[in-house]
């Protein structure tokens, strides 16, 4: 009798050891940084995205028709430029994500996305064809290498319960394109495409005022996240990666898929 009941003990101890441990709180949802807490990241992200579409629309539909219009550019040389375009974006990535593991993620994001801010403006001002080619290029891809950084961000401060809820709002930023770019359409009749250019850089100068409080939230090294933390970072990194051919300058949910419907549509 004392055997049989030692057998039921056992089993009862092996199935009190096998239940799962609750898991480990996220360390990151503890930062602050000035009035500014870890759950305003995926607003923050959300708010600097919604700008940035909002200047994209006003200029991204008209690269094309101001080398053209303005340029005097075949449809050759248009093709010619958009074959460049995308291989200029993909050694940016690169760039950046070699950038962001000594100096931080939203520390690269924010360096390269503003220095895109500075090409628009030299893009409403240079009249020389070379240079205005090399200054494209160059605001091509800074403007659209950040993407899957600042995804890597969103997975990592987003509980995956609410990671569709995101989602959702992240979409709905796309809808901003067709208002933005009926309103670029106007300035460039009005005045012309380099002054639609000149406006858009300051909305962008905008979204990276808007950007800057992760600078403080988002720790530059992954040590710095903990335990917990480091794995989201990880699977935040390589959610990132995995969606790296979509744009910064279109909303992060739907990049991808405008992407692969038109590359001259995300720039």
């Amino acid at each position: 009798d004392s055997g049989a009941q030692a057998a039921p003990a056992a089993g009862g101890a092996q199935d009190a050891s096998a239940e799962p441990s609750p898991p480990p709180s996220n360390p990151l949802l503890g930062r602050r940084f000035g009035p500014f807490r870890a759950w305003m990241v995926p607003w923050i992200l959300t708010f600097a995205d919604f700008l940035t579409c909002i200047g994209a629309g006003m200029t991204v539909k008209f690269f094309n028709l101001f080398f053209i219009e303005d340029m005097k550019f075949s449809p050759t040389d248009i093709c010619w430029l958009q074959t460049a375009y995308p291989l200029v974006i993909a050694v940016f990535m690169k760039l950046t994500e070699g950038v962001s593991k000594p100096c931080g993620r939203a520390q690269a994001s924010l360096m390269f996305f503003s220095s895109n801010v500075m090409c628009l403006f030299l893009l409403s001002q240079v009249r020389s064809l070379p240079i205005l080619l090399v200054v494209f290029l160059l605001r091509g891809g800074f403007a659209n290498s950040t993407y899957p950084i600042d995804r890597s961000i969103l997975m990592d401060f987003t509980p995956s319960s609410q990671r569709g809820r995101w989602n959702s709002v992240e979409s709905l930023t796309s809808m901003t394109w067709s208002g933005s770019a009926f309103f670029g359409g106007l300035l460039a009749d009005s005045h012309d495409y380099r002054f639609t250019f000149a406006i858009t850089a300051l909305v962008y100068a905008i979204a990276c005022v808007a950007y800057s409080p992760l600078l403080g939230l988002v720790p530059r090294r992954e040590a710095d996240m903990g335990g917990a933390g480091g794995a989201g970072a990880g699977s935040g990194a390589a959610d990132g990666m995995a969606e790296s051919r979509a744009a910064r300058e279109v909303p992060l949910v739907s990049a991808a898929a405008m992407v692969a419907a038109d590359p001259a549509d995300a720039k």
